[in-house]
């Protein structure tokens, strides 16, 4: 399996400006190649065949002879900015297609031209870097050279650039990307490479959990040891105070004179309030998926609920409507959540899936009896066979049924579950659990 790691940079003066000659030279490509496109199709106007990838792939031998410049740039970097190119124009056309077969508004448009104030992400694929001591070595592309008797010649350009933080370091390394923080000023580099999943050789009887997302509680699970599984996660406490934060600055910042140095100030702020929420709550994320990864089970299913379906618009609840659709539509991370946890639990050989929650919390898990309940309404009563049990509790017990139902294993209803185990993560970063006793024996 492929895995990516992300690692600071630390390169010297001229080392960045070699990176942004480059970034500036593979913008300039990107936007000839998007010019050319766009001049063949106003010349013939669909007559004749547009140009695509292997036509201006063909043309960059002719281009580096013509225009030297373009020489600094690393072949298969060059490549990557041309194949980027014909990826935009392949979302373009795909989605013009989509709108008008569907009768839809057009709204799709095509590529622009990019900005050399912005870094232009450089992939190195397969070649052109290496790992050496914990340090990148990265090679650019043929610079002139004055050898000892005054000849110009070309020569590669290679660069060896510092990792900050070094540590072990990745070994079989597919590709890697450099990219640049516009705000931090910092240079990173993402590493793609090969993992091999660990393997157990212990062979015992199948264990599964299943679990049920929600806003308040971030994951309500059971398991089929008899176990309901509570994670009371700092996601929502994180979102809540940070929304806060931005609102207010918000408020500041529309009061301002659009480029004023008030304005740009508070915008500035507000990029830094967006990266620390997102980096808190990856941070949660990634230690919610990990626990549940290096856990005891070997099935971990979560329910996929259906965004859409569940809009609050409830005239009786007022501006209640937007606090409910802001935690639910924006600030929910399950997707993010989901493919942390699919990548960890396949690097250590288990298995992830993903549910449909469709009468999940409606449906009694004794008796199967349905009824539609209000999102207020947090316990479940079944009015057929009496049991009563937490509507997210009762939600998960049922997904966990979905799931073993393909195995040999039995079905379970709340008279199995003896005991609530509720995990908690410390400001410190531990994880803390606390267990309660369901009903006796």
């Amino acid at each position: 399996m492929l895995m990516t790691e992300k690692v600071l940079l630390d390169p010297t003066p001229e080392q960045r400006n070699w990176l942004w000659h480059m970034s500036r030279v593979a913008t300039l490509l990107y936007n000839i190649a998007l010019e050319q496109r766009k001049g063949h199709w106003l010349r013939y106007h669909g007559t004749k065949p547009g140009i695509n990838y292997e036509h201006q792939n063909g043309q960059l031998v002719e281009l580096k002879k013509e225009f030297p410049f373009f020489l600094c740039l690393y072949s298969l970097v060059a490549q990557e900015a041309l194949r980027l190119l014909q990826k935009d124009f392949n979302s373009f056309f795909g989605r013009l297609k989509n709108q008008k077969k569907n009768g839809e508004d057009v709204t799709a448009r095509p590529p622009r031209f990019k900005s050399s104030k912005y870094f232009f992400t450089l992939c190195y694929i397969q070649s052109g870097f290496a790992l050496e001591d914990g340090k990148l070595v990265l090679s650019g592309g043929m610079e002139p050279h004055t050898d000892k008797k005054g000849r110009v010649k070309h020569r590669r350009r290679r660069e060896t650039i510092s990792i900050a933080g070094y540590r072990k370091l990745p070994d079989k390394v597919h590709s890697l990307t450099i990219t640049h923080d516009r705000k931090t000023g910092n240079f990173y580099a993402s590493l793609v490479y090969e993992a091999e999943p660990l393997k157990y050789e212990a062979v015992r009887p199948l264990k599964v959990a299943a679990f049920d997302p929600g806003v308040k509680t971030f994951l309500t699970g059971a398991d089929n040891s008899g176990r309901i599984i509570v994670f009371d996660s700092l996601v929502k406490r994180t979102t809540r105070y940070f929304d806060g934060q931005i609102d207010k600055v918000k408020s500041m910042r529309d009061r301002c004179k659009k480029g004023s140095r008030r304005h740009n100030m508070l915008n500035d702020v507000l990029d830094s309030l967006y990266r620390r929420r997102s980096a808190q709550v990856d941070d949660e994320l990634h230690a919610i998926a990990k626990l549940l990864a290096e856990g005891e089970w070997d099935v971990v299913g979560v329910g996929n609920p259906d965004k859409l379906g569940m809009v609050s618009d409830a005239p009786d609840k007022g501006k209640g409507n937007q606090a409910i659709n802001r935690a639910v539509q924006n600030n929910w991370p399950l997707k993010k959540e989901n493919k942390f946890l699919d990548y960890k639990l396949e690097y250590r050989g288990k298995l992830f899936l993903p549910l449909d929650e469709k009468y999940s919390s409606q449906e009694c898990n004794s008796c199967g009896h349905r009824m539609k309940l209000d999102p207020s309404v947090r316990v479940y009563r079944c009015p057929k066979c009496g049991m009563v049990m937490d509507r997210d509790e009762n939600s998960s017990v049922n997904l966990l049924n979905r799931v073993i139902a393909g195995t040999a294993q039995r079905r379970v209803n709340y008279k199995d579950f003896r005991v609530r185990i509720t995990f908690h993560r410390t400001l410190c970063g531990k994880w803390t659990h606390r267990e309660e006793l369901l009903r006796p024996a």
